[in-house]
């Protein structure tokens, strides 16, 4: 999962200038790749951008954090484009500069997939293939959580870093995952407030207080979570200060909404709590009278939850899913793309709605 991009393409991904990129490049000391034949022009990785858009950000930036953001990525059904999202918006933040963690909670580990990571490969299996070993899933958000058989590991064993240490951190899925849901339920059964377990997991990682699970260095964590309302998927939503719901425009479900919106609350109902909605209008196709009618609807039902910035049905996203391809999320595959240009603005209108910078 190794692009390389012109100092143009840079440019689109950290939305600046040309000029500025190489400026930033001369002043940061970063060390870039030069073509070997030809004009000899830089031919930058994908961490040399991460790490370029982490300079900018302690040196240059114009954008002011305000508070962490946490939040859950969440839909109660499937094919609404909800992973597609997860994976793009963490590689915008950090494009932005903010440090992002996100958790993939779906044990289906097809976020942990976007990212290059194969869970369903063993260590020998990946060596038989030549594939590298640091590729293969062998701990997830289950190995973190006290209780866990075997032993609570450390967070930076769990963590993988698919394009450094300044681009996201991802904490990766596999089948074992499910166990965890096992674990809650077994809790509850026994009177434990197992519904406030992960809420009071991320407390501990984000006061700091652990070494082996500190949290505050994050400006964002994002738990991407199955669309069954397991009980992973609730602790992670009363863990959030905001749930992320992705809405297909192009099948809009009315159910779907109304049930989200009933389980939230239902937390409000039972804990006292639950994280603020907001919508994302997704596989959007302009000027078709259906389409309209379903934004004026949610935007009356649910006010103020619907973003402004829609994603358009584009063909870009299928051709940046192929596992044999190996592309890395679409704003890194086709940063000069309509539907990237579009992603990049939605980041910035949630990252405000959620009161993250500004």
């Amino acid at each position: 999962m190794q692009n390389i991009y012109k100092v143009q393409a840079v440019a689109k991904l950290l939305e600046t200038t040309v000029d500025t990129v190489r400026r930033y490049i001369d002043d940061a000391g970063i060390e870039v790749a030069r073509q070997e034949s030809g004009p000899k022009t830089r031919q930058f990785t994908i961490q040399n951008v991460f790490d370029l858009a982490a300079w900018r950000m302690e040196n240059r930036s114009k954008v002011k954090v305000l508070k962490r953001g946490i939040a859950t990525v969440y839909a109660p059904k499937g094919g609404v484009g909800k992973t597609t999202l997860t994976a793009n918006l963490a590689c915008l933040f950090s494009l932005i500069g903010l440090k992002t963690l996100v958790v993939d909670l779906d044990f289906q580990a097809n976020l942990t997939l976007a990212f290059g990571y194969d869970s369903e490969l063993t260590g020998e299996e990946a060596e038989a293939v030549g594939m590298p070993t640091d590729r293969v899933v062998q701990s997830h958000f289950g190995n973190l959580v006290p209780g866990w058989p075997g032993g609570r590991m450390a967070l930076n064993d769990v963590i993988k870093m698919p394009f450094g240490p300044n681009g996201p951190h991802i904490i990766p899925s596999d089948l074992t995952l499910d166990r965890l849901d096992t674990i809650l339920t077994y809790d509850a059964i026994e009177g434990k407030k197992s519904d406030l377990k992960i809420a009071a997991l991320i407390a501990e990682g984000v006061s700091g207080r652990n070494p082996d699970f500190d949290l505050s260095d994050y400006d964002i964590i994002l738990f991407d979570a199955a669309p069954a309302k397991n009980r992973m998927t609730r602790g992670a939503l009363l863990a959030s200060d905001f749930v992320i719901a992705p809405v297909s425009l192009e099948r809009y479900s009315t159910k779907a909404v109304s049930y989200l919106s009933s389980v939230l609350q239902d937390m409000r109902d039972d804990l006292g709590r639950s994280p603020e909605l907001v919508m994302i209008g997704n596989f959007h196709l302009p000027n078709r009278l259906r389409v309209y009618s379903q934004v004026t609807k949610l935007s009356n039902e649910y006010p103020g939850a619907l973003l402004n910035v829609m994603i358009h049905r584009s063909e870009e996203f299928p051709k940046t899913l192929s596992e044999d391809d190996e592309m890395p999320p679409l704003v890194l595959a086709r940063p000069s793309g309509g539907a990237a240009e579009q992603l990049h603005e939605l980041a910035h209108e949630l990252l405000a709605k959620m009161g993250v910078i500004g």
